[in-house]
């Protein structure tokens, strides 16, 4: 027979020993059993060892009760201490978890970087650390003085050069970008957010060769930002020595890795009464600027941080103050007719970004204006609204063109009197923003191109007056909608409307045609009707409208170089009449005026 004896282990386990009763052997068997006994009930209980330790280097074994647990040092954390606590990091994969960028506040244009493996404040992209520590701008254009070829620096196409040297023709400067035509200069580099950066401003040295105007170059001297173009009107009238302009940059330079370019187009036919006289730029660099607005804001909006520039102040006429009432500042401005003379037009001007994403952009400010009265808004010269004067405090909103997103520009406000009527007209004006509007059409080609808003007008119309452009609201008798424009043209003059139109596409890779402007018309008598489409100045031939007495189409193509850039349009109606009949007055009814690809228009 056999007797199972339980023994209990030290972890409180228990085990069983047999043993078998042998006959004739009792005695020597219960002795055994005896001592098993004893020695089952004399082992100690084990004490609680870290023996197989899992904690790491970074983590010291304890006991909590009965449990095995790892204190972590500093910066350590996990069940064995192999991790990093939260605001540290091991990015570089040493093993070591150091501080991180959380817990670091970097200055003015620094961002923090745990490359190295511990956190370090560097400078951004297009700054550089001085020996006092701080970060400056120093980015943009490479070889911006045109001097010191490179070869990430400037590439050139069509009629433009880089001379490295001094001209002879030209005074002062080293190395110049020279125009002779249709040409650019362009270049690539990286460009900081503007979150990292600040207000910078592309200043130009621009000149003319023989000290003259810039016969070979059309107008305006285009800045390309990766595909997108806006206008500056440097070289009209340029005359003397080189000067130094400046151009605020928008939101749209920032944030990327940047095409920048300069780009200029022919005059009609390459010459300025005789030899051609080509446009150069001397330098062409990325600057701070405190003058610049930051994206998304008006300069000075309320006045309260500072003024505008005042311009138009003739003796006798103030022009543009600014003024305390009623415990905010304000601009006022002052416009009076004078005998035999244009209007004395008094305006001021700042600086204005708008930003790239923002959803149908206005600028929208506080107007008090004299009945009768206008008020004109620009941007970059080129009209965007003229608001009328109700003779009461009132809000305004100027709705701003596609093609003003991202970019920057002179923001232009000026009073305008009526000569027919009012000959004088005073305007209080405060409280600039851009803003998104409702009343602004997100997808609007042309402002106002259907002639649907009322209120703000606009289109420029020469001579300005209540019956010469007006707007009429009949759904039966508009092309499409409530409303069109009519123009009228007496025998004394000829009326003539301008508008800066909007932005030309940029030229997608399966174009199915070239840019055109669309409008509708209606022209019931034999009025000559001269339509001009393109750059602002617009020297190509003018498009003659064809009699008719329903709505027709008229499809104007643009200049091929119109691809990416504003775009102007301009409309001139002359009274007819002939020696038997004599003079008739004109009359002229316009709708969807748009910008959109045509088949019949050639893509270059």
């Amino acid at each position: 027979m056999s007797v199972d004896v339980e023994c209990a282990s030290p972890s409180g386990m228990s085990g069983k020993t047999s043993m078998s009763w042998i006959s004739g052997k009792k005695v020597a068997a219960a002795s055994v059993l005896l001592g098993m006994l004893v020695a089952c009930t004399s082992i100690p209980e084990a004490e609680p060892s870290c023996a197989n330790d899992g904690c790491g280097p970074h983590g010291t074994c304890t006991f909590v009760g009965d449990s095995e647990s790892c204190v972590c040092e500093a910066g350590y954390s996990g069940p064995t201490c192999a991790d990093c606590a939260p605001g540290f990091q091991d990015i570089d994969g040493n093993g070591l978890c150091a501080g991180s960028c959380a817990d670091l506040a970097c200055g003015a244009h620094e961002r923090c970087s745990e490359v190295s493996g511990r956190p370090l404040c560097d400078c951004v992209v297009g700054y550089t650390r001085t020996d006092e520590g701080v970060c400056v701008f120093t980015g943009g254009p490479v070889d911006p003085s045109f001097d010191n070829p490179q070869p990430n620096g400037w590439a050139t196409r069509g009629a433009a050069r880089i001379e490295v040297g001094n001209p002879s023709d030209v005074a002062g400067g080293r190395g110049w970008a020279r125009f002779g035509g249709l040409g650019e200069v362009f270049q690539s580099f990286e460009m900081p957010s503007y979150a990292d950066a600040e207000p910078l401003a592309l200043e130009l040295e621009r000149a003319c060769t023989r000290m003259g105007s810039c016969g070979s170059m059309r107008g305006p001297l285009s800045i390309a930002f990766d595909d997108r173009l806006t206008d500056h009107w440097l070289f009209v009238g340029q005359k003397g020595p080189p000067e130094t302009v400046q151009v605020c940059l928008g939101e749209r330079a920032f944030g990327r890795k940047l095409t920048f370019g300069l780009r200029a187009y022919p005059s009609l036919d390459g010459a300025d009464f005789g030899r051609p006289q080509d446009a150069l730029i001397g330098r062409a660099q990325f600057v701070p600027s405190v003058a610049c607005a930051a994206p998304g804001t008006v300069k000075n909006g309320d006045f309260e941080a500072g003024d505008w520039k005042i311009a138009g102040a003739h003796e006798g006429v103030p022009g543009a103050t600014f003024v305390e009432e009623n415990g905010t500042r304000l601009a006022r401005l002052e416009s009076v007719c004078a005998p035999d003379q244009p209007p004395i037009s008094g305006n001021i001007v700042t600086s204005i970004s708008i930003p790239e994403a923002l959803e149908q952009p206005a600028i929208a400010f506080s107007l008090d204006g004299t009945l009768g009265g206008r008020t004109r808004v620009s941007l970059d010269g080129r009209t965007i609204g003229v608001v009328p004067g109700s003779g009461a405090r009132e809000k305004a909103v100027v709705c701003l063109p596609a093609s003003s997103s991202g970019f920057a520009f002179e923001l232009r406000v000026d009073a305008e009197a009526d000569c027919g009527s009012r000959k004088r007209n005073v305007v209080r004006v405060d409280d600039f923003v851009v803003t998104s509007d409702p009343s602004c059409v997100a997808d609007e080609t042309v402002i106002n191109g259907g002639f649907e808003r009322t209120g703000v007008v606009a289109w420029n119309a020469e001579p300005p007056g209540p019956e010469t452009a007006v707007v009429i609201q009949d759904p039966a008798r508009a092309h499409s909608g409530t409303a069109y424009l009519e123009l009228r043209a007496s025998c004394s003059f000829r009326i003539a409307i301008g508008h800066w139109t909007g932005l030309v596409p940029p030229r997608p890779p399966d174009a199915g045609g070239g840019p055109a402007v669309k409008l509708w018309y209606r022209l019931p008598s034999e009025s000559n009707v001269d339509v001009r489409a393109g750059d602002t100045y617009m020297p190509e031939p003018a498009h003659r409208l064809a009699p008719a007495t329903t709505w027709t189409e008229r499809v104007v193509c643009l200049p091929s170089h119109s691809w990416g850039r504003p775009t102007g349009l301009r409309i001139e109606l002359f009274p007819s009449g002939n020696a038997v009949e004599g003079c008739m007055p004109g009359q002229l009814e316009l709708d969807d005026i748009s910008i959109a690809l045509d088949p019949s228009c050639p893509l270059d």
